[in-house]
């Protein structure tokens, strides 16, 4: 089996594989140009920029260096790329991989001596590498090893140390930069990386170089203004031209000299691409707006791997693009040109469901060594996928899987709970796709922590199109019909992961997923009558609002009160009969996830009985209790009291923004965003919420029920279409407080 982070394809010793004759490469090479022609692109796309690189003897010098928190199992081709350009225009240039080195240390001595009661490495654990909670539980562990690095810096004497910065590793960063200029004020300081992207990233005073966007072009620009002499005596900013994109065929090979392979848990792997940007303009992403797509050509792909598979021993190939299939003719293409040139070589990488990909397609990409597909499905609802615009149909996503399965490609996958078009319904569609497709050669399931509005996103610039509000609720996002909040999200994401621990056991590929441990321990009690049991779904159609409504006017409450039903009809539709009792109340919940749901305010106990035969009781006891937002710091400028907040992301000008702004067809203009007087519309809106809304609610509901026909809300998967329109709710009453 090949688990998700492909260590069980890890080789240690790595050596270079033995190169076949002249003659040998000769023919392959013919064999491979003949077999990719009906595929690969001849020539590179149009409107591409390329990077000249003038090699000198230079005297400026560089560290890069990557802190954590990012992925430890492959070196980072963003050094990588970075150094054997920098390298290749004469520049010397040092690689630092703290991220590696602090997974070395978590892995052998913090997490056996139980430095951290989480999972540093976890997507769930991400909100720890944040703000004070950073600063306060895991920058103490941590900051020995940051404090060394400084140290090996201070030695090297570099002209400049260029940090890639994810919001991960933005806290780390910071910390090392002060301490940096603090121990020599002569090396500058250099940024970039996604994170430096965004609109709202702060540019700090001790930043003498932040670069916006691609960083190939402008880190050459930075590099020879330095080597001129030309000190910045402010933070300067470079920013790639939004039009612009990088050609990514024929860069220099990256520089791997100064990386330690056998820090990583793949060392015989590597990360590369085949294309930069994404085809796809899905509604939630920003990822999609960072830079605009092009694909890179077989033909350079295939002479990079080639040179890394017979000098350095490389055989595992992790695709860092945002999707590997954003050209299936290209990637195609690759895969054959694997096979003609005889490179054992496995490779994955990030892909959307595509029904273009039949049974034939992947069993190309499966001869070449495509051993795994991350699939971006985030729903099982077609609904939901149409309001996403993934361009996919359920059908097609379902033989997607099976035709994997069929040739040996493993699936990894990832969700996207709580989007806020999802109803129950949706989301009980979701946990079905999941259960039907358990057995399609599924590795992972990426669960993430729901939804969450980007501002640079389609979404984020245009919300009320996609029913979520102009106000933030408790520092989460509300819908715009104030029936989905944080609250509901929080309680889904606790139930899906509560749903695939119940997927243990039940599998013939063991499915991996973020760890969660302490829901067994501390949120639920579920005894099933039969732990064999596992029965076959299929996809239905039914009605969760099964608890009445409190009022007329507090959708917040009647959404919330009916949240359990779609986990507890299904497990019960999957695994038969059984007992539950869940818990929701702010010591756990906030323990487990954070304030990233909003505060404390929900207490509820689900007790839960279902026989074999579909015959229920319920016994729930639900409260929630509204509070003035303890986020809100009156200290603060321009500090508003209440619980609600409004939000406008319509006036970024980051290019990320810009282009998702376009794609988001607003009313307002596009380039300014939003005139004062709206922005002072949603503020009266803000003042006016905070006034009259209190969702608080206390209820204690009993009940009981019959579902064994359960054949009367089936629905076939072929039946299932998508409507190509966006679904949107109107605003309805808001709930009144009593005066």
């Amino acid at each position: 089996m090949v688990d998700f982070n492909l260590t069980s394809l890890a080789k240690r010793n790595v050596r270079p594989k033995e190169k076949p004759t002249e003659d040998i490469s000769a023919a392959r090479h013919h064999a491979m140009m003949k077999a990719i022609a009906p595929y690969a692109k001849p020539t590179v796309q149009k409107n591409l920029t390329p990077v000249y690189i003038d090699y000198k003897t230079r005297n400026t010098s560089m560290v890069l260096v990557m802190c954590p928190l990012w992925n430890p199992y492959m070196p980072p081709l963003s050094l990588a790329r970075h150094s054997g350009i920098a390298k290749a225009a004469g520049y010397e240039t040092h690689i630092m991989d703290l991220n590696a080195k602090a997974y070395s240390a978590f892995r052998d001595v913090w997490g056996p001596n139980n430095k951290l009661p989480f999972t540093l490495w976890e997507t769930s654990s991400a909100w720890h590498w944040s703000g004070a909670t950073y600063m306060n539980v895991v920058h103490p562990v941590l900051e020995s090893l940051l404090s060394q690095a400084v140290d090996d810096i201070i030695k090297l004497k570099p002209s400049v140390v260029n940090f890639t910065v994810y919001s991960s590793s933005d806290e780390p960063t910071k910390w090392m930069c002060q301490e940096i200029k603090r121990r020599d004020p002569d090396i500058l300081i250099a940024v970039g990386g996604p994170n430096v992207h965004k609109a709202w990233y702060t540019i700090q005073s001790y930043y003498d170089y932040v670069i916006v966007g691609e960083g190939e072009q402008n880190l050459l620009v930075m590099l020879d203004e330095i080597e001129e002499g030309n000190i910045p005596t402010e933070t300067r900013v470079l920013t790639q031209p939004e039009s612009e994109r990088i050609n990514i065929n024929n860069l220099p090979m990256p520089d791997y000299e100064s990386i330690d392979f056998s820090l990583y848990e793949v060392p015989n792997g590597i990360n590369t691409e085949i294309s930069r940007g994404c085809t796809a303009k899905c509604t939630f992403c920003d990822e999609t707006h960072f830079v605009r797509y092009r694909q890179r050509q077989a033909v350079d792909l295939i002479t990079e791997i080639e040179w890394l598979y017979y000098n350095k021993g490389t055989d595992v190939i992790w695709f860092i693009d945002s999707l590997i299939n954003g050209d299936l003719n290209e990637l195609r293409a690759f895969a054959i040109a694997l096979r003609e040139k005889d490179l054992k070589v496995k490779f994955t990488g990030y892909a959307r469901c595509d029904g273009r990909m039949n049974l034939e397609y992947l069993q190309d990409l499966a001869d070449g060594g495509c051993i795994m597909l991350n699939f971006g499905c985030e729903s099982g609802s077609q609904k939901v996928l149409d309001d996403m615009h993934k361009g996919v149909t359920i059908a097609e996503m379902e033989q997607n899987f099976i035709d994997c399965k069929t040739v040996g490609i493993y699936c990894a996958t990832n969700w996207l709970v709580g989007f806020p078009t999802e109803k129950l319904q949706d989301y009980s569609d979701t946990m079905t796709f999941m259960w039907r497709m358990r057995d399609m050669n599924i590795n992972n399931m990426g669960l993430g922590i729901g939804f969450k509005v980007g501002p640079e996103t389609i979404i984020g610039q245009n919300p009320h199109a996609h029913n979520v509000s102009w106000q933030n609720y408790q520092s989460h996002w509300i819908s715009k019909d104030l029936s989905i909040g944080g609250t509901h999200v929080m309680t889904r994401v606790k139930n899906i992961h509560i749903w695939l621990d119940l997927f243990e056991g039940c599998t013939s590929v063991p499915i991996g997923y973020p760890t969660r441990p302490s829901l067994k321990k501390d949120h639920y009690k579920i005894t099933l009558n039969d732990i064999s049991v596992r029965k076959e779904m299929h996809y239905e159609k039914f009605d969760y609002n099964i608890i009445p409504p409190i009022n007329d006017t507090n959708i917040f409450a009647n959404h919330l009160i009916n949240e359990m039903w779609p986990f507890f009809r299904n497990l019960w539709r999957a695994r038969g009969g059984y007992t539950a009792e869940i818990l929701f109340n702010p010591d756990i919940d906030l323990k487990e996830f954070g304030h990233q749901f909003g505060p404390g305010m929900y207490n509820a106990t689900y007790k839960f009985t279902i026989s074999d035969d579909g015959i229920w009781e319920a016994d729930f006891d639900i409260k929630f209790d509204q509070i003035d937002n303890p986020f809100n710091d009156p200290t603060v400028p321009g500090w508003r009291p209440g619980p609600f907040y409004a939000q406008d992301f319509t006036r970024m000008q980051s290019n990320t923004a810009k282009r998702a702004r376009k794609l988001a067809k607003p009313t307002w203009d596009i380039i300014e965003g939003r005139s004062d007087q709206d922005f002072a519309a949603i503020l009266n809106e803000e003042i006016k919420l905070n006034d009259t809304i209190d969702f608080s609610f206390d209820l204690k509901w009993q009940g009981k029920g019959d579902w064994s026909n359960v054949d009367d809300y089936r629905v076939d998967v072929s039946t299932i279409q998508p409507s190509n329109k966006i679904n949107t709710t109107t605003l309805i009453n808001f709930n009144r407080k009593n005066k």
